[in-house]
């Protein structure tokens, strides 16, 4: 461990932690409290060292990616919707439609799916054009066994699909994918998306359209069969330039997996060859966060991805989305 330059935190270490440019710097970065001592390390004092030192961490957020604060007293939701709130982001609506529910302030619990569940990789609210560009994580109660948050680089996809595959990534680039989902009409808690009617607090199926249309994903059809709503959205970009330098994978073709994955743009089918390389790659540049009480993880939504492992209860991750 050691103190980073001109800031006051310890730098400290995980297991699988990734060098990521000339200088050493690492992925993802684990900050650690200057003051060691009891009476030194309090929510006040960290709350203070955020609060002077915005500029630092928003700089190093854009170089890494992911900042992982270790070691600090955080005590409950509040306390991480207070560290939120010292950050100075403000806040992104929540627009998704995965089972979470909002705990205090601007701190939501994270996916609500059954714990032996995995959840693939994505970038959150990736089919929205107002997406959060930061996505904070807090671990009020850390799992027994299992039940890490992973992370990766997803421009490193792009890189090595674009080896592999050139004119596939240029067509996503250029076409960009349509997506297709199929929503119930009543929430299933072994399902990852709440139903029609808790979504958009209606049973009336009309209005539940309207509301669709409004939610600021771009449809190009709404139909029903029998309770269960199917959308199909306007090709969405798949490919995103992050500061000039970054092309990230900004899909959600690892989530669908081989079996389900969305249409280019244009129409055509991607071969599953394609699908399951990504989820080769993404597997092999994923990063393990093992938990600890306290934890916060802040990613920077526009070039990081994240997926849960499957681990035993207990386990409460919190979640906070910012602009």
């Amino acid at each position: 461990m050691g103190k980073l330059q001109d800031c006051p935190f310890q730098q400290g270490k995980i297991a699988q932690q990734k060098v990521i440019d000339e200088n050493g710097l690492l992925f993802p970065m684990v900050l650690l409290p200057q003051e060691v001592r009891d009476e030194g390390n309090t929510l006040e004092s960290f709350l203070h060292t955020i609060e002077s030192n915005r500029e630092w961490i928003n700089d190093h957020l854009k170089k890494v990616g992911a900042l992982l604060f270790r070691g600090f007293p955080l005590k409950s939701a509040s306390d991480f919707n207070t560290v939120m709130e010292a950050f100075g982001w403000d806040e992104n609506p929540y627009l998704g439609a995965a089972s979470r529910t909002r705990v205090v302030g601007r701190v939501f619990t994270a996916n609500e799916a059954p714990l032996e569940q995995p959840i693939k990789f994505h970038h959150e609210m990736a089919m929205f054009e107002d997406f959060p560009t930061k996505l904070a994580f807090y671990c009020e109660i850390a799992p027994p066994d299992g039940g890490q948050t992973a992370i990766l680089l997803s421009h490193k996809i792009t890189e090595r699909m674009g080896e592999k595959y050139p004119e596939i990534v240029s067509k996503l680039e250029k076409e960009g994918l349509i997506y297709s989902a199929i929503c119930p009409a009543e929430d299933d808690p072994n399902n990852f998306v709440r139903g029609w009617q808790t979504l958009y607090n209606t049973k009336d199926k009309e209005e539940a359209e309207r509301k669709a249309i409004d939610s600021g994903l771009k449809m190009s059809k709404v139909s029903w069969d029998g309770n269960k709503m199917i959308f199909q959205l306007e090709p969405i970009a798949s490919i995103r330039t992050v500061d000039e330098d970054k092309k990230a994978w900004f899909n959600l073709l690892p989530f669908g997996g081989p079996e389900h994955p969305p249409l280019i743009g244009d129409g055509s089918v991607i071969p599953k060859e394609v699908v399951e390389l990504c989820l080769q790659i993404v597997e092999e540049e994923a990063i393990e966060v093992k938990w600890e009480v306290g934890d916060v993880v802040v990613l920077d939504n526009r070039f990081v991805m994240h997926a849960r492992r499957p681990s035993k209860p207990p386990r409460r991750i919190l979640a906070s989305f910012c602009k």
